[in-house]
C-alpha cells in the first residue's frame, strides 16, 4: 500500500480512508484540504451546498431567519412572538418585549413587534398575541404588560365612571346613574329620590 496524497479540498478523510476524495464534505460544513473531519459552519451561520471548502462558503443567516447551532444547512423562518436580526442563532433568540406582541412569523426587527392595544395586557416577552383582556374595573392603555393597576399603564376606573372588562378607556356614567366608589364595572341606577347628571356636565 502507499500514500494516495492529502485529502482533497471540499472532501474529508476520516480514519481509514483509501482516497483523497473519500467523503464529500456534507452541507453546514466546511472541509479545507487536508481535513480529517467536516469543520461545522459557526452558529448563526449556514451552507446549502456539499462539497464546501472555506469558512467564507458560510453565509450569514438572513434577517427573518434563525440557523439554529452549528452546521446549520438551511434557514429557518423566525416564529411569531420573536424577531431575527440578521445572524441569529436560535429560535428565541430576540423576544418581543413585555407589552408587545408579535403576530407573525418572519419578523427582522423589534420594530415588527405591535404595541398590546388598548384594552388588553401583554405580561410576557415572546408573545403571538396578548395575554387577554384588562380586568373589569380598570382601564389599560396601549402597551400594557398587566390586567390590574400594580403595573405601569392600567389604572383604577374614577368615581363616576365605569370600566367593562376590555376598555382602554374610562366610560362616563349615563344621567340617571352613578357609580360612587372607583373600581366599579358598571354604574348604578339612581336611587329614588335623587337626581343623577351627567359627570361630563
Amino acid at each position: 500500500f502507499f500514500l494516495a496524497g492529502t485529502c482533497y479540498a471540499g472532501y474529508f478523510c476520516d480514519l481509514g480512508s483509501t482516497q483523497p476524495d473519500h467523503k464529500h464534505c456534507p452541507p453546514g460544513f466546511y472541509c479545507p484540504e487536508g481535513s480529517e473531519s467536516p469543520i461545522p459552519c459557526s452558529p448563526g451561520s449556514f451552507n446549502s451546498n456539499s462539497g464546501k471548502w472555506q469558512s467564507t462558503d458560510c453565509q450569514l443567516c438572513p434577517a427573518g431567519y434563525f440557523c439554529s447551532g452549528s452546521g446549520a444547512h438551511t434557514p429557518e423562518l423566525c416564529p411569531a412572538g420573536y424577531f431575527c436580526l440578521p445572524g441569529t442563532n436560535f429560535s428565541t433568540e430576540h423576544p418581543c418585549p413585555k407589552g408587545t406582541f408579535g403576530p407573525r412569523t418572519g419578523a427582522t426587527s423589534e420594530s415588527d413587534c405591535e404595541p398590546c392595544p388598548a384594552g388588553m395586557y401583554c405580561s410576557a416577552p415572546g408573545l403571538s398575541q396578548p395575554s387577554g383582556f384588562c380586568y373589569s374595573g380598570y382601564h389599560c392603555a396601549k402597551g400594557a404588560i398587566s390586567p390590574a393597576p400594580f403595573k405601569h399603564r392600567v389604572s383604577e376606573c374614577p368615581s363616576g365612571f365605569y370600566c367593562p372588562a376590555g376598555t382602554g378607556l374610562e366610560l362616563p356614567c349615563e344621567p340617571g346613574t352613578f357609580s360612587p366608589v372607583p373600581g366599579a364595572s358598571v354604574c348604578l341606577p339612581c336611587p329614588a329620590g335623587m337626581a343623577c347628571s351627567s359627570v361630563a356636565t
